[in-house]
């Protein structure tokens, strides 16, 4: 069951950002929805799990070892224009996000625009939950529409993960 849209006066921390990516819209419409793409672009957040083809299981990490989990439902899907979500009812942190495709100047491809809204439960935990998305506020949406136009791009997400750093190189063999 879908919840209620946020009210406006609860609407916490909203966060928009936007990027062009060199692809046609409808390319990137299938892109986003399909189902390994949200737990690869969001990794950086939090740990996604596609239940079918509307709904995802979300789990972050919070402040003082906290975990938070919900489940977000697709609400509206217009191929190549948008794709919108929400919370399920329940959720540990209520949420919705809405992806805008439109053709970018000069026909250069598709401007995305995501806005992602969070409302953090009330009281102190609210307050911990809030000071955790002011650390990332930003940085969570430029994040996953940067990590979005490398995977649309190129077919995949750089990674430093797992490389060792090539300016310790030398420090390294000297230590062995």
């Amino acid at each position: 069951m879908a919840r209620k849209p946020l009210p406006e006066s609860a609407k916490e921390l909203t966060l928009r950002r936007w990027i062009s990516i060199g692809l046609p819209a409808t390319d990137l419409f299938a892109l986003w929805l399909a189902p390994d793409t949200l737990p690869r672009i969001m990794s950086h957040f939090a740990k996604v799990t596609p239940i079918n083809k509307s709904d995802a299981h979300w789990q972050i990490d919070g402040p003082l070892g906290k975990k938070y989990a919900w489940e977000s439902r697709i609400v509206e899907a217009q191929p190549g224009e948008i794709i919108a979500w929400q919370s399920l009812e329940g959720a540990d942190i209520p949420n919705e996000g809405k992806l805008v495709l439109t053709p970018a100047p000069g026909e250069w491809g598709t401007e995305l625009a995501l806005t992602l809204t969070f409302t953090p439960p009330g009281g102190t935990l609210g307050k911990k939950v809030t000071t955790f998305f002011d650390l990332l506020p930003k940085e969570i949406a430029s994040i996953a529409l940067h990590r979005f136009k490398s995977l649309a791009e190129t077919g995949e997400i750089p990674t430093i993960n797992g490389q060792p750093a090539g300016r310790h190189a030398e420090r390294q063999d000297k230590e062995k």
